[in-house]
C-alpha cells in the first residue's frame, strides 16, 4: 500500500489545482473572455474530463461562433448528463435545441455536368452522403468547388446567417474543342542573314586585284628592260635574260588569273549583299539569274591586261 502513496498524492495535487483551473476559467466565461476560458477548460479536461467540463467547453465554442463544434459538445455533455443530475440535464438540453434552430444548413446539389464531379466545402472533399441533403455550418463565409474531366472547374461562394438553410447548385460546363493544328511546328524565327561571308569574299576578291595590280606592275617593268636588252620583238636577247623573261610570262599569266579571280569574288559579294537587302521581296529565281566573267586575253605583249563582268537579272 505504501508505494501507491505517492501517485495518490500527484492525483490529489492535481485535482486540486484542476478544481482552482475550473473556477478560474468559470470566472473568465462570465467575462465572457471566451478564447482565454476555452483554453483553461481544455487544460482541466487533460486532468479529468467531466460533463461540467464539456458542458462549458461547448458554451465557449458558441461564444467564439463556432456553432457545430458547440453543439457537438453539448450532445457529448449531454450523454452523461444523468451521472451529474436532472437540473444540470435539462440545461444542457435547452442549449442542445436553442442551437440547432440557430445553425444554418447548406444543401449542395449535382447539376448539370456534375454527375462524377469531385466537390470540395472549404478545401475538404464531399462525400456522396453529404450531397443532397443539408449540412450544417457554421455562419459565415464558405467556398464550394468541384471539378471533373473536360470541364470547366466551378468554384462559388456563400455567406450563411443563422437560421438559414440554403441551396446550391453545381454546375460544370463543357471545355471547348481544342483547335486541331494541321500543320507541324512552327519553325523558329528565321535569323537574319549574316554579312560576314560577302565580306570576307569581298575582301578576298580586294586582296586579289591588289595582287593583280601588283603582278601587272612587274610585268611592265620586265617588259620595259628587256625591250631595252633584247630590242623590239626580242629578236637579239642574249642568254642572261631567259631568266627575265620566264618571269614576265609568269607575272603576266599571274596577273590575269588574280585579275580573274579578284573580280570573281568581289562581284560574288556584291550579289550577295544585293539578295540579301532584297530578301523580303518576292525570291528571284536562281535559273534568271547569271553571272560571267569573261577575261580580255592580250593579243600581244603589249596589249593591255583587262577582264569583263557579264550578268543577266
Amino acid at each position: 500500500m505504501g508505494g501507491h502513496a505517492p501517485a495518490f498524492a500527484q492525483d490529489a495535487a492535481e485535482l486540486k489545482k484542476a478544481r482552482a483551473q475550473f473556477q478560474q476559467a468559470t470566472e473568465l466565461e462570465q467575462a465572457k473572455n471566451w478564447t482565454a476560458a476555452l483554453q483553461a477548460f481544455r487544460e482541466v479536461g487533460q486532468v479529468r474530463m467531466t460533463p461540467q467540463v464539456r458542458f462549458h467547453i461547448a458554451v465557449c465554442e458558441e461564444g467564439l461562433g463556432r456553432l457545430v463544434a458547440a453543439l457537438g459538445g453539448y450532445e457529448l455533455a449531454l450523454a452523461d448528463a444523468d451521472k451529474v443530475g436532472p437540473d444540470f440535464k435539462a440545461e444542457v438540453e435547452g442549449n442542445v435545441n436553442k442551437l440547432r434552430a440557430r445553425i444554418p444548413k447548406l444543401v449542395i446539389a449535382r447539376g448539370a455536368g456534375a454527375n462524377a464531379a469531385a466537390i470540395e466545402l472549404d478545401g475538404v472533399a464531399v462525400g456522396d452522403s453529404s450531397v443532397g441533403v443539408e449540412v450544417p455550418l457554421d455562419p459565415g463565409p464558405h467556398a464550394i468547388t468541384a471539378k471533373a474531366p473536360n470541364r470547366k472547374p466551378f468554384e462559388a461562394n456563400i455567406i450563411l446567417a443563422e437560421e438559414e438553410t440554403s441551396k446550391l447548385e453545381v454546375v460544370l460546363e463543357e471545355l471547348p474543342p481544342e483547335v486541331e493544328r494541321v500543320a507541324g511546328p512552327q519553325p523558329a524565327a528565321e535569323k537574319p542573314p549574316s554579312k560576314v561571308v560577302p565580306f570576307v569574299i569581298g575582301g578576298f576578291g580586294v586582296a586579289s586585284l591588289i595582287g593583280s595590280g601588283v603582278l601587272f606592275g612587274l610585268r611592265q617593268s620586265t617588259l620595259g628592260e628587256l625591250e631595252d636588252a633584247c630590242g623590239a620583238g626580242g629578236k637579239h636577247c642574249p642568254p642572261s635574260k631567259q631568266s627575265s623573261y620566264d618571269d614576265l610570262k609568269f607575272y603576266h599569266y599571274g596577273a590575269q588569273v588574280t585579275l580573274g579571280v579578284g573580280v570573281a569574288a568581289v562581284g560574288t559579294a556584291g550579289a550577295l549583299l544585293y539578295f540579301q537587302r532584297k530578301k523580303k521581296q518576292p525570291a528571284v529565281d536562281a535559273a534568271a539569274v547569271r553571272l560571267q566573267l569573261l577575261p580580255r586575253l592580250p593579243l600581244t605583249a603589249n596589249s593591255p591586261l583587262g577582264a569583263e563582268l557579264r550578268g543577266a537579272f
